[in-house]
């Protein structure tokens, strides 16, 4: 009977040195495919054999240390790159972040392996189980998680008026779902491979049902859209593609240009609303308003132009910021269209601190209440860890050891209330910044508690500042990340992002009427709504507490308890 190094299609040199360099070029060929699969270039259809050479080392190696080593390694160097965009704002913080993902995939491909050869488990359920419950860890913990990145993501739209049909599963259980189903195919090719022959017939079957499956899900949920469609709503982006970054110092006479610019752009925003009947709202970016615009804040930018002991530019910066914080207003009331606002709020004595949203009515009111952001950006909103790495984390900063940037959560979504037609009254919540690539988040936000039977949001309005990132790879992949968001809920997203890229997004997570990144410009659209609840609306995440809690017991099963390395495994 033949041995496993003898039937084999991949016989690696069992010499050290040989086998370690394989190693690394197996999970290096898993990083190109997988760079490939994401924006940009986005050729989605190579994430379904993208870990196929990973897996086929997991199955085959002899050495668990060399197996984790090359794909830690890889890894840390592929996050490194894949988030070069972030080199600008924190090289230190990418660098720490890169090691960190990177261990996630040496644990996943470890456990994996040790699945496969010690409990004699098909790569087509032990890869999907390991991979993804990696990818469903690391989305939410630690410091609320990072969820770039995932196969879901790879399936994702993100040109105008591509759709995924795949990522239709995401209403399902979340994107894990979809995850699950490009993890099991990379699997069973992975079994297919390596000449399992019982086993790749049966990893390949289920497989194949799995992936039918899916595109047929997908196709009926895309066509059943449009028989569940409800009213629309009027909605006009304003994109004003200022650079924020941590190296500009802006001048009075920049930051005014600004804001002027940003008023004729509004002006734009209505015209376009009007054209489209008249019923709607225009939606400004995140922190486009460099002031706090609550009375506490005003009151406290007065009270610093006053200030004959100051400096007159300091006198100057603050009375400008005042003006600006009267002018928003009367720039809304002017136009008589109601309108959501990304600007800074503080507190009494300047506390609390909160990243806010602001709704103003067509008569330049405000709403009672704004929007806080709930969920912060480590490193970039605050520090996350004891005091220590709070003060070794500024040492390393632009922003000095005794700058102290952090802000403070909100502790729940807001609901506000748009015009609809007809005299109808829709609902939206507004997520900030990144809180569109949180799934728990944007869940929480249109379905509240568990079990719901209906929605209590119709429309997302995203506002974000992407001005600190360079290229276009960071702002296509939120985009895709948003998409999903719109397929978990079932709901559709305005996007208004100072740099782009600002525009819709429907409820299959289909992308239109976006604006090109870098340029100035305004985007309107009549948003249609979902009647649909979704599984995934009514359950929410909580079954992926159970998968990630079934891969550990698997694992550590398999080391404790599973049959010993064999002595003829290769490499």
């Amino acid at each position: 009977m033949p041995t496993v190094s003898q039937s084999s299609r991949f016989n690696f040199s069992t010499r050290r040195r040989q086998a370690a360099v394989q190693h690394l070029l197996a999970q290096g060929l898993t990083g190109l495919l997988l760079a490939l699969a994401f924006p940009q270039p986005g050729w989605s259809v190579l994430a379904w054999v993208a870990l196929v050479p990973a897996g086929i080392a997991a199955v085959r190696t002899r050495s668990w240390r060399r197996l984790f080593i090359a794909a830690a390694l890889v890894s840390a160097v592929w996050w490194a790159l894949m988030l070069r965009w972030m080199w600008p704002v924190t090289g230190p913080g990418v660098g720490v972040l890169a090691v960190y993902l990177g261990l996630n995939a040496g644990v996943a491909l470890l456990a994996a392996g040790a699945l496969v050869q010690k409990l004699r488990w098909p790569m087509a359920a032990a890869l999907p189980l390991c991979w993804v419950a990696v990818e469903a860890l690391r989305s939410v913990a630690p410091a609320g998680g990072f969820a770039w990145f995932t196969l879901a993501h790879s399936q994702a739209a993100w040109a105008d008026g591509s759709v995924g049909r795949v990522a239709q599963a995401a209403d399902l259980l979340g994107q894990h779902t979809v995850g699950l189903v490009v993890a099991v195919v990379n699997g069973a090719l992975v079994d297919f491979a390596t000449r399992r022959a019982g086993t790749a017939r049966v990893s390949l079957g289920v497989a194949g049902l799995m992936l039918a499956g899916a595109l047929g899900y997908g196709q009926w949920r895309i066509t059943q859209a449009t028989g569940t469609a409800g009213p629309a709503a009027t909605v006009a982006v304003v994109q004003t593609a200022v650079d924020h970054n941590n190296k500009l110092s802006p001048t009075l006479e920049t930051m005014a240009t600004d804001f002027n610019d940003l008023i004729t752009l509004h002006g734009e925003a209505v015209t376009q609303v009007n054209a489209l009947g008249g019923r709607g709202v225009v939606v400004w970016p995140e922190t486009v308003v460099p002031t706090p615009l609550n009375q506490a804040g005003r009151a406290a930018l007065q009270a610093h132009a006053a200030d004959l002991t100051q400096s007159p530019g300091f006198r100057g910066y603050h009375q400008l910021r005042a003006e600006m914080a009267a002018l928003v207003p009367e720039a809304v009331a002017r136009q008589g269209v109601p309108t959501f606002v990304g600007a800074a709020f503080r507190g009494e004595g300047g506390e609390p601190r909160h990243n806010a949203v602001y709704a103003l009515g067509a008569d330049g009111a405000y709403a009672a209440r704004p929007y806080f952001k709930q969920h912060l950006v480590p490193v970039g909103e605050y520090v996350p860890g004891p005091g220590f790495v709070k003060s070794l984390v500024l040492k390393l900063s632009p922003y000095g050891e005794d700058h102290d940037y952090t802000i403070d959560p909100g502790s729940e979504a807001v609901i506000f209330d748009l015009p609809g037609p007809g005299g109808r009254v829709l609902r939206a919540a507004t997520p900030i910044c990144y809180e569109d690539a949180v799934a728990g988040v944007c869940r929480d936000m249109v379905y509240g508690g568990p079990g719901p039977e209906a929605k209590r949001v119709d429309v997302l309005l995203n506002l974000t500042n992407d001005g600190w990132y360079p290229g276009l790879g960071q702002r296509r992949q939120q985009l895709g990340l948003a998409t999903l968001r719109c397929i978990e809920n079932r709901v559709p997203m305005a996007r208004s992002v100072n740099t782009g890229v600002s525009g819709f997004i429907d409820s299959s997570g289909r992308p239109h009427g976006t604006l090109k990144a870098f340029v100035p410009g305004v985007s309107a659209a009549e948003m249609v709504t979902d009647t649909r609840v979704s599984p995934y609306g009514r359950i929410g995440g909580w079954p992926w507490v159970l998968f990630v809690l079934l891969a550990i017991g698997a694992g550590t099963f398999a080391g404790l308890f599973g049959r010993p390395l064999a002595r003829h495994r290769i490499a």
